[in-house]
């Protein structure tokens, strides 16, 4: 067969019945049904879980075999845990010296670049405003040199 031209010479075939979409559908469950079960073959081999436990903890946690694996393994997982850090009085104050003069650093860095950003402005604006000079007493020199020569 030779291919079409344009796509005017295209066909589109529609589905009248809908059987296709029905095709699909089934085909779409089954491939669902199928990862369901592989789902729960796997977290019945990791775990001691029986079968309608399996289904029940995926449910839980939405498909998330995962989480469900997790929780058998540490039922609070999903705890973090807090760690108490002691520190004396001597650490705490230089923490808060530091924290101090970091805060004053990043204001001192911060003003240095704002100054340095205005110079550039500063520049550029001394060199717009010499330009603009410039091309006005070039302007100038033409009319008077104009001027001259009538």
């Amino acid at each position: 067969m030779s291919e079409p031209e344009n796509e005017s010479d295209l066909v589109e075939v529609k589905d009248a019945s809908g059987e296709l979409q029905r095709k699909r559908e089934e085909a779409m469950k089954q491939k669902i049904e199928e990862r369901k079960k592989a789902l729960i073959e796997l977290i019945m081999r990791q775990t001691d879980y029986s079968e309608e436990t399996a289904k029940l903890k995926l449910a839980q946690w939405n498909n998330n075999y995962l989480h469900v694996i997790k929780e058998y393994m540490n039922p609070n997982f999903q705890e973090k845990a807090k760690e108490n850090v002691k520190t004396t009085k001597n650490q705490m104050i230089y923490g808060e010296i530091r924290n101090f003069m970091d805060g004053v650093n990043r204001h001192a860095l911060w003003k240095k670049k704002q100054k340095e950003q205005m110079e550039k402005k500063r520049e550029a604006y001394i060199a717009y405003l010499q330009q603009q000079r410039e091309a006005a007493q070039k302007a100038e020199a033409e009319k008077e040199e104009l001027q001259k020569d009538k």
